[in-house]
């Protein structure tokens, strides 16, 4: 295959580019992928592929000129084949475990995947998972501002996207040595007087402050300004149940979860 002419990862299968990131990775036979990609192998809490379809997938990657083989004999006899990838499919495999995947429903298969290939080899995963952190911040943003009529469809995704940013803010904070655990808001208890039991309606981000309307049970409206960054940690979206603090002009807000009754 003529330089610059060769496959991107987009067009590989997710089976190739697991193959071919597992031979840059030091597996130099189809039998070891196939091991590590079987339901109790390395990798089979993640993701498998049976052992015709490893096999069918670097027969692939051999036709676009990403792996080479060598065949290795012994005692004038062949034993099996070595795998290596060529300078192209090297350049490819280590692209593509540096990608952030595109879609929140890749980061259970194709993200885990990437992180643990480049676990064993040693890399650091921190650049990753901010990458993946920032790639999502629109998706995040949307999602979690959902209208709070959604159907259960929206709940799911809301739901989802919630649970992935909290992954990776735990999947950071280990991979940096910090704490896997968000820290957790403590019973509360405030001098301020006026707290009000509130459901999040309606959720406007903005660069530094967001907006959140909330309605009380009796069906008042209440609006409360705060930083972005705040909201951001007290993992608030819309349909939350929360407590309005209000203090003077200002209207705090906390997060009803955890708390009594």
């Amino acid at each position: 295959m003529a330089a610059g002419n060769g496959p991107t990862t987009d067009e590989l299968s997710l089976a190739e580019r697991v193959c071919l990131a597992l031979i840059d990775n030091g597996f130099e036979h189809g039998w070891a992928i196939g091991t590590a990609l079987a339901a109790d192998g390395e990798f089979g809490r993640i993701w498998t592929l049976s052992r015709p379809l490893t096999y069918r997938a670097i027969d692939q990657l051999d036709e676009r000129g990403l792996v080479s083989r060598r065949d290795q004999k012994k005692g004038g006899r062949r034993e099996r084949t070595i795998l290596r990838c060529t300078a192209s499919g090297r350049r490819l495999a280590r692209r593509w475990v540096d990608e952030p995947v595109a879609h929140l429903r890749d980061v259970r298969t194709e993200l885990l995947l990437k992180l643990a290939i480049r676990q064993r080899r040693g890399t650091d995963n921190a650049p990753l998972l901010l990458a993946q952190r920032e790639a999502f911040r629109s998706h995040f943003e949307v999602l979690m501002t959902a209208d709070t009529q959604a159907d259960v469809v929206d709940v799911w995704r809301r739901e989802s996207a919630r649970a992935v940013r909290r992954f990776l803010d735990a999947a950071y904070a280990q991979a940096t040595g910090g704490s896997a655990d968000a820290p957790h808001q403590p019973q509360l208890r405030l001098s301020a007087r006026n707290q009000l039991r509130s459901r999040i309606t309606e959720i406007t981000h903005g660069e530094v402050t967001s907006l959140v309307r909330c309605r009380l049970p009796d069906g008042q409206r209440i609006t409360s300004v705060v930083t972005t960054d705040s909201l951001v940690e007290l993992d608030l979206a819309a349909d939350d149940e929360v407590i309005a603090v209000i203090k003077s002009s200002e209207v705090m807000l906390a997060p009803v979860e955890g708390l009594g009754p």
